[in-house]
């Protein structure tokens, strides 16, 4: 490592040239005031492997000299390779987590609760503007950057301004798709490092693996750091948000979560909204905040002026949970404490308040203060009505048999009698189950019972008690290491295990908001910041149910069971290839399946069995059952929401979407997802492109044999992208070898035969509903099709990113590859569907280097695959080649690429029109 002295000369982060990404502009200036230590150099395999040297990824990397910079790891690798170090030089680590995920080959693909404390002296991965600032003086300083690896940085990827920042380590929070920054390789002159590109091709996530990313670590404490919200606003103590709507399904059950709460370091509310994946919101005004509570239908949130335990007057009021917090509304009643949203039987939505929330400890005191109820319609308040004497705020029950109150004695109205729980001792932060248990959540202050029932001593707000009906303690949930409990709330939803609550540190800072699920006793964190007060957590409701007439189609021999079933169609592959390899999968999930004649429904109800119709099944023989999907299962095409994850599970969605109306399906790589478009198609065609970045032919076989052929009755043509560049990526190269075993939506269609005898009910709304990367949903607006933004000249002097030479040792892979189309196109000439070969244009100048491509392969290797291509088409009537590359003689001109091997938006017009006049002809 080298030392790096702050200074006051400034760094230049972004660039103002024209046509850039939109990310990557404009110019920003950092100034950096502060001393830190980077890398000289990227950290090496021997570095990696000694420090990891325990690890399962150390045991399968095969990383190459002990010298050579390490790549293909993932930024959570980073992390823990930084947080290990530290460790060894008994440093702070900077990096925090409470579980990480790993593949089969033990890469982190996931890191939960993640989050970094920048201020603590630790060896960590360099902010964007450390890593320009040490490149940008690199040749004078010793440093060695690498012209052909991109290396990660710190920050969350988020907007520039055109101020300047001291500080500065990126954005606050993630944005949408979790993007990560990379930075390095060369200009393309090659004549010096690119220092404002922040960006890869494809997003950058922090599970992505790719073979020309690595990193260096800096070491060093950052004083007062400055974040940018994605917005682009200055942030100097941001709320980070922690987790995801994907993070808390197996809370939830639900992606539509939205929570609030007060933001102490400034006075107001914070929210977030887990369906819209944004950042964390604030709702600036001069109101104090204190105690909100979110609307039972999501839209709103009401809150007070006062605090529970203080005697104060209190001022209530509601708005809309939007960034403005418009529709303000106050309650005009002398005072009014602790808001909490009810429906009541008649469906009127009601406020209930306290007048009064101080200690409760003295009777005659706490009888003066009194219980109201007042309804909520149209933006504006009905009448308040008294309920009864004395201050629960903690809660009423849905029959209003049962009202709690505590600070400080733990007291309840039990059938119109009050009564005082826990022995008197103190109690507070009550709050009454939002369900039909009557179960109180409280804190209590190291006291006897707690301690004879939890078997120790503990500090005061250590555990976190459940209490039952009757005032009994039922379980106990004890805070995390370092931390107690406070402000402690039940969650609304209909998921009634969960409390969010607030932590508090050894320093008495309630620094972090997390979720208590009871059923496993575990607690998750949510967003950490410098004082974050009176969370309330919102969960909708969500029932599944089959309608009177929805039933799934299933033989006999497709019931679930623990075996391990194929993932694969069992057709294989028939040509000169070796046979597909059919992976093996055991079911991940519980299921209900009915027996003969009814099936358990959400509803309690029973439904009786009746036969499927034939739209919905292949065979009207058939044994017909009804079938309650797996909510934990069906359609959870996504783990962790990585790049690829994301982009198939949108194509998921596609395929269920337009089952009963495609005629025309389009598999392939990127290429054919930016470069073929749905819509310009005639209107004799109806076309979905479920093209998806990174996907090769083995993606594009499984995809056909369990998905499309199977359930597209109407399909006429398939269009396959070839890529003769990429038929060297292989299954071993493949999301669907890779990953999909490991997701619980492929591995629940694999275990029931991808539903080949009937779509079930239910699950395209299941697959709608998972949580996804919303930035990605564009998949859905064209139906499959996503323009690449931006239109450009073809390079003059194009490189191959992969020795061309791959076929002299690479035919077995050919073979393969060649083998996975040979079979979509036997399978479909079975249905007397034509396939449609297409071979995408590239940049023509590579074959001034006599390659073909980007990846590869020599200009004169090309002519054979094209008459294996031909000798496919006269073996099966239904196969046509349709070549658009013409080893780089083709017709698409300057203006109409994205790049070296993509086309832009007027490209793919082009593409797309050529191929609607072939399949006129074909017809």
């Amino acid at each position: 490592m080298q030392l790096v002295e702050g200074a006051k000369d400034t760094v230049v982060l972004g660039t103002n040239k024209k046509g850039a990404k939109f990310d990557e502009t404009p110019e920003m200036r950092v100034l950096l005031d502060y001393d830190f230590w980077m890398d000289v150099r990227g950290v090496t395999c021997g570095d990696f492997m000694s420090v990891l040297e325990s690890s399962t990824l150390v045991k399968n990397l095969d990383c190459g000299k002990d010298d050579e910079p390490i790549v293909s790891i993932t930024f959570f690798d980073a992390v823990l390779y930084a947080n290990e170090k530290s460790k060894n030089e008994n440093l702070d680590t900077v990096y925090e987590y409470s579980k990480k995920t790993l593949d089969k080959a033990g890469h982190c693909v996931g890191l939960e609760g993640f989050s970094f404390h920048l201020d603590k002296e630790g060896f960590r991965l360099p902010t964007e503007a450390e890593w320009v600032k040490v490149a940008s003086k690199a040749d004078g300083k010793n440093f060695v950057f690498s012209e052909s690896v991109k290396e990660f940085v710190n920050d969350f990827k988020g907007l520039l301004n055109n101020s300047i920042v001291e500080n500065f380590a990126g954005a606050s929070n993630t944005n949408e798709a979790d993007e990560r920054i990379v930075k390095g390789g060369y200009d393309y002159d090659l004549s010096s490092i690119n220092l404002y590109s922040r960006s890869d091709i494809y997003a950058v996530t922090p599970s992505t693996l790719a073979d020309y990313v690595g990193f260096r670590l800096a070491l060093g404490a950052i004083p007062n750091a400055t974040f940018l919200d994605q917005g682009g606003k200055k942030v100097n103590s941001p709320v980070k948000k922690v987790a995801s709507a994907l993070n808390l399904w197996d809370y939830t059950k639900t992606s539509k979560v939205k929570l609030v709460f007060k933001n102490e370091a400034t006075g107001n509310l914070n929210y977030i909204d887990y369906t819209k994946e944004n950042d964390v919101v604030e709702i600036e005004d001069t109101i104090p905040a204190y105690h909100p509570d979110i609307s039972p239908d999501g839209s709103k949130v009401a809150f007070c002026t006062g605090i529970e335990g203080v005697d104060q007057t209190s001022r209530l009021y509601v708005r809309n949970l939007d960034p403005n917090g418009s529709g303000l509304v106050k309650l005009d009643v002398k005072s009014a404490a602790i808001p909490r949203w009810s429906v009541l039987v008649n469906g009127d939505t009601v406020i209930t308040y306290v007048t009064n929330a101080g200690d409760n400890s003295n009777d005659k005191t706490f009888k003066s203060a009194s219980t109201w109820q007042v309804t909520f319609m149209n933006g504006k308040f009905g009448t308040p009505i008294k309920l009864f004497d004395g201050s629960y705020h903690g809660g009423i029950s849905e029959d209003e048999s049962l009202a709690v109150t505590g600070s400080k004695v733990l007291r309840a109205r039990v059938h119109k009698k009050e009564k005082t729980w826990y022995n008197k001792e103190q109690a507070c932060n009550v709050s009454l189950a939002k369900d039909y248990s009557k179960r109180t959540a409280f804190l209590d202050f190291g006291g006897e019972i707690g301690a004879a029932f939890v078997g120790e001593t503990y500090r005061v707000h250590e555990y976190l008690f459940i209490a039952d009906s009757s005032g009994n303690l039922v379980q106990s949930v004890r805070a995390p290491e370092g931390f107690v409990f406070d402000h402690s709330e039940w969650a609304t939803g209909r998921v009634n295990q969960n409390l969010v609550a607030t932590l508090t540190n050894v320093e008495g800072a309630h620094s972090k908001i997390v979720l208590v699920h009871l059923a496993d006793s575990s607690v998750t964190s949510l967003v950490e910041g410098e004082e974050l007060w009176h969370p309330s957590l919102w969960i909708q409701g969500k029932s599944i149910a089959l309608s009177s007439s929805s039933s799934w189609v299933s033989s006999s021999s497709q019931k679930s069971s623990s075996s391990a079933e194929r993932i694969e169609s069992s057709s294989s592959v028939k040509s000169s290839s070796s046979s597909v390899e059919s992976g093996r999968v055991e079911s991940s999930s519980s299921e209900e399946v009915a027996s003969n004649s009814s099936s358990s429904r959400d509803d309690g109800k029973s439904s009786s069995s009746r036969n499927g119709d034939e739209s919905s099944s292949s065979s009207s023989d058939n044994l017909v059952e009804n079938f309650v999907l797996d909510e934990d299962s069906a359609g959870f095409y996504v783990k962790n929401n990585e790049f690829q994850e994301a982009h198939w599970s949108y194509k998921m969605e596609l395929v269920w979407t337009y089952s009963d109306q495609a005629d025309v399906a389009i598999l392939g790589s990127s290429r054919a997802h930016h470069g073929v478009i749905p819509s310009l198609f005639s209107d004799k065609f109806f076309v979905v492109n479920f093209a998806s970045a990174h996907g090769n032919l083995h993606s594009s076989h499984y995809m056909a044999i369990n998905y499309i052929l199977p359930h597209y009755k109407k399909l006429k043509y398939i269009i396959v992208d070839i890529s003769f560049d990429r038929l060297w990526l292989t299954k071993e190269n493949s999301f669907f070898y890779n990953s999909s075993p490991s997701i619980k939506g492929y591995v629940y269609d694999a275990n029931h035969d991808f539903w080949k005898s009937g779509i079930p009910d239910g699950l395209l709304e299941m697959t709608r509903d998972v949580p996804k990367v919303s930035s990605y949903a564009a998949n859905l607006t064209e139906r499959g099709y996503m323009p690449l933004r931006g239109c450009s000249e073809w390079r003059g002097s194009p490189r191959p990113e992969k020795d061309k030479n791959w076929l002299d040792t690479g035919r077995v892979r050919l073979e393969e590859t060649m083998g996975y189309l040979a079979d979509i196109v036997e399978l479909a000439a079975q249905r007397n569907i034509k396939v449609v070969g297409v071979e995408f244009p590239q940049n023509p100048n590579y074959k001034n280097v006599d390659a073909y491509g980007k990846y590869g392969l020599r200009n004169s290797d090309a002519p054979e695959i094209i008459e294996r291509l031909n000798g496919l088409a006269q073996k099966y009537g239904n196969f046509t080649f349709f070549d658009q590359h013409k080893m780089g003689e083709h017709d698409y001109l300057e203006g109409m690429n994205y790049d070296d091997d993509h086309l832009c938006r007027t490209g793919a017009e082009q593409m797309t029109h050529r191929l609607d006049s072939l399949l006129k002809t074909l017809e």
